[in-house]
């Protein structure tokens, strides 16, 4: 039985403005981050993602969960095909490298909340699709896709697992060393150029978004919590760059580690970009096993 906080946080959950995912950036011709890919598969356009090990990918964790029913989308379960690319800029899909999935993993704490979730909308989906006020189906679903607020309280971050070996794709190393406000970090990701450009987006309604080009930025830490932390966006500082669809699972980087995923932004704007960045704060979860 879902509690009346949990209940409350859904509902709110529900009605926010649907989420995006770096407007601003500049592309990375000279080539300086081709650890950073673009992340394809069956219902996905698109996210971007790291390589941090020989077989390991990290990104965001809605880029490879149907929220909806609780679950990894087929493509991330075991023997799940996924398409990968690290070129600095993609023209269309067929030069990406086809890899076969071992394994991809979630924070105990994410699985929790997601079954939570894919509860709480099986049972609203019934509620609300009987008697003379029912909503129709597409309606419905619409309405009770997971929004961006879920990502402040569960850590939206995943690691692949691959059987594939990638060995033209290079790794840059993950550090758990707590951030503090005012520290200078990194945005890369294959995000549009500007607010409503089109690019890879990260979920299965987005268009694939080709051309798809890495862009890389400079921002500032706002401040940090416990699961995540947020850098300054366009709305907040001037020139700062502001995520947008595609660089969902992108790295944040400091001092040439990745401390950060990219998950979503708040305030976003269409004239001044984001209020700020939202990135999950990878330094409470060093004890996580799962790291390669």
């Amino acid at each position: 039985m879902i509690g009346p906080a949990l209940n409350s946080l859904l509902l709110w959950l529900l009605v926010m403005p649907a989420a995006f995912a770096l407007g601003g950036g500049q592309p990375d011709s000279e080539q300086r981050h081709p650890e950073v890919l673009t992340l394809r598969g069956e219902r996905l356009a698109g996210c971007s993602a790291v390589k941090i090990g020989s077989h390991t990918l990290l990104t965001a964790a809605h880029c490879v969960v149907d929220a909806g029913a609780g679950e990894l989308w087929p493509a991330f379960q075991p023997g799940g095909s996924i398409k990968l690319n690290n070129a600095y800029r993609q023209e269309n899909g067929a030069d990406a490298l086809t890899v076969v999935v071992a394994q991809t993993l979630l924070p105990e704490s994410y699985r929790q909340g997601l079954a939570k979730f894919a509860d709480y909308r099986r049972q609203r989906l019934a509620e609300l699709s009987e008697g003379e006020a029912a909503l129709p189906a597409a309606t419905l679903e619409r309405g009770l896709r997971m929004r961006h607020h879920f990502a402040a309280r569960y850590p939206d971050v995943a690691l692949l697992r691959l059987r594939t070996a990638t060995p033209s794709i290079p790794a840059r190393a993950v550090d758990f060393t707590p951030l503090e406000a005012g520290a200078e970090v990194e945005l890369v990701g294959f995000g549009c150029a500007g607010l409503g450009g089109s690019s890879a987006g990260s979920n299965e309604d987005s268009d694939p978004g080709f051309p798809a080009v890495r862009r890389a930025a400079w921002s500032r830490v706002i401040r940090v919590d416990a699961v995540n932390f947020y850098t300054e966006a366009g709305q907040r500082a001037a020139q700062a760059p502001s995520l947008c669809p595609g660089d969902s699972g992108g790295p944040v980087i400091h001092a040439g580690r990745v401390v950060g995923v990219h998950s979503v932004v708040y305030g976003l704007n269409a004239r001044h970009g984001a209020r700020s960045n939202m990135a999950v704060n990878l330094a409470p979860l060093a004890d996580w096993a799962a790291w390669p």
